[in-house]
């Protein structure tokens, strides 16, 4: 039982690193493409203009570099070190929450899920720690009405609570 139960966590430890290795490579190759230098102190917003276009082949998808300091499309947007501060410790509580629901939980698709949403989650709290910002860089629009730009951490965590919503709804039906 016990050797079960260290397979199952470093199973799950692994897929979490994946995940969170593939925002955080992502999020580099991006940073690397800016023509600007970039600085790990600071007000973003004040250093550099928010949006960095890159060439994309495609009429409705443009690869930029946003620095949200907010959370999801940029709500609560702030420049104060508290505000980083209180936004970094609410992503660690609230991760540290959803990691306790993924022990709790039995259902397979919703442990994957939450493993798609820890990473995610990891992956824009050590944005945060080192930046002082979300790099969000993924800009979809129709002609010039753009969605927020975002990115794949943001990506995984939305595929994850779609993925529970959607397990629910069916699980409920049975």
């Amino acid at each position: 039982m016990i050797n079960k139960i260290k397979e199952i966590f470093k199973k799950t430890w692994f897929l979490i690193l994946i995940f969170f290795l593939i925002d955080f490579i992502t999020k580099t190759i991006i940073l690397e493409q800016t023509p600007f230098p970039l600085s790990l102190y600071g007000n973003h917003k004040e250093l550099y203009p928010s949006i960095f276009p890159i060439s994309s082949p495609f009429s409705f998808f443009n690869i930029v570099l946003v620095w949200n300091n907010g959370v999801s499309f940029s709500m609560f947007s702030n420049d104060t070190i508290i505000g980083r501060y209180i936004l970094i410790l609410l992503s660690c509580i609230i991760t540290g929450y959803i990691i306790y629901l993924f022990k709790q939980e039995k259902d397979k698709i919703n442990k994957f899920a939450f493993i798609l949403i820890i990473s995610g989650a990891l992956g824009n709290i050590s944005d945060r720690i080192r930046y002082g910002a979300v790099i969000d860089f993924l800009d979809f629009h129709i002609n010039s009405y753009h969605w927020p730009a975002f990115n794949l951490a943001d990506t995984f965590i939305c595929i994850g609570v779609a993925t529970i919503i959607i397990n629910s709804i069916k699980n409920h039906k049975k």
